[in-house]
């Protein structure tokens, strides 16, 4: 069972609803010597339940835990288990909607697109995952030899892809966009971006797991090959918290991959997520994976930028603010947007309303559909 959704949520009220009225029935009820017993224990079971009710509450607010196999530090799903790749050089992402095609279209006609359960393999990195890709409308309507421009999208930690659209509803939020003209039809993918208990920060592991590169070489190249995705630099990055690291620190590092990177609450100094400093082991490559000390010392050009925080996430507003002096004092030539809101938090609500003004900016740096050229004749 989904831990942030309504059914979950429903059970645990009706049981403890249940346990209020059992002791409420039984307090008179409780034999001699067991009556103070019973009584303590019944109003503990009481006020147990209603901790409980009010931590899974707060879990389906900010989408922490949104499985049981997350909560004791297991991929979040059973399709999210990493596995080392015994795939042939040139895999295709595997699809398991079935009939993706055919609801595609349908959805298509209707002016809207699909979101599938896919899995991308990682013929570099040794690693596979389960995630998300959104094909809009257009995908499936009218000219079939258009390509399109990409989004890859970054969840927090702890996280999974399936927090976008239950938490989030970010195929409504992106077609509303799409529609109004803000948008051109895009792609969204939507990776796991770590697997067991401790955070990925989306990096390449000292004598571990290689996540940027199945991240920005293997899912890139895995998704242009087997969908119309278009492989030039008509890609960019999306992230919330922990994911808006990812999508700074990939885009910096790849700029010949993505025309633009969006941190919504996202901070900039590797190693800050819990265990995370296990990644790096030495400061070297700690710092090579910090975004504020990447500007620093390599005074980037590229990739456009967009921070968004809120004032009431201290932490993010802050990370916000010096990464932007940084980009200011040390990459004046790089382009960066900063939107730093009054009120708001490091919640889903935040995110959600944070979403459109960034994938508008977003859009100023993608092309629209294209067609792709005739193949030469041999």
């Amino acid at each position: 069972m989904v831990l942030t959704g309504w059914p979950f949520m429903f059970l645990l009220s009706m049981t403890g609803l249940m346990c209020a009225a059992g002791t409420y029935l039984s307090w008179m009820r409780w034999p001699g010597r067991w009556a103070l017993p019973g009584r303590v224990a019944s109003l503990l079971l009481v006020m147990a339940f209603g901790g409980v009710l009010a931590l899974a509450q707060v879990n389906r607010s900010y989408g922490f835990y949104t499985s049981v196999s997350d909560l004791a530090g297991r991929p979040p799903s059973t399709h999210s288990l990493a596995l080392q790749a015994q795939i042939h050089t040139g895999a295709d992402v595997a699809v398991l909607t079935p009939h993706w095609v055919t609801l595609g279209r349908r959805d298509g006609l209707r002016g809207h697109g699909i979101m599938l359960n896919v899995l991308y393999p990682g013929t570099r990195s040794g690693l596979t995952h389960h995630g998300l890709l959104y094909l809009p409308a257009a995908y499936f309507t009218g000219n079939t030899e258009r390509r399109f421009a990409a989004v890859e999208v970054f969840h927090g930690y702890p996280g999974s892809p399936e927090t976008f659209p239950r938490l989030m509803d970010i195929q409504t939020r992106l077609e509303t966009e799409i529609d109004a003209g803000r948008v051109p039809p895009v792609v969204l993918v939507i990776p796991q971006v770590y697997a067991g208990g401790q955070s990925s920060e989306c990096v390449n592991a000292v004598h571990g797991e290689q996540w940027e590169t199945y991240l920005s070489a293997d899912v890139l190249d895995d998704v242009t090959r087997t969908f119309r995705v278009d492989a030039s630099r008509s890609w960019a990055t999306l992230g919330i918290s922990t994911g808006g690291f990812c999508a700074v620190n990939l885009a910096l590092h790849h700029p010949e991959r993505y025309a633009a990177a969006a941190s919504l609450s996202g901070y900039f100094t590797a190693g800050e997520d819990p265990g995370t400093p296990s990644l790096y082991q030495g400061r070297f490559a700690s710092r090579e994976n910090s975004p504020l000390w990447w500007v620093r010392y390599r005074a980037p050009v590229a990739t456009p930028l967009y921070l968004s925080a809120s004032g009431g996430d201290p932490e993010a507003m802050q990370e916000a603010r010096a990464m932007t002096a940084t980009l200011r004092r040390y990459a004046p030539s790089l382009p960066t947007t900063t939107v730093l809101a009054s009120s708001g938090g490091h919640n889903w609500g935040v995110w959600s309303a944070a979403f459109g003004p960034a994938i508008d900016w977003i859009a100023q740096y993608l092309p629209g559909p294209l067609v792709a050229p005739p193949a030469e004749l041999t």
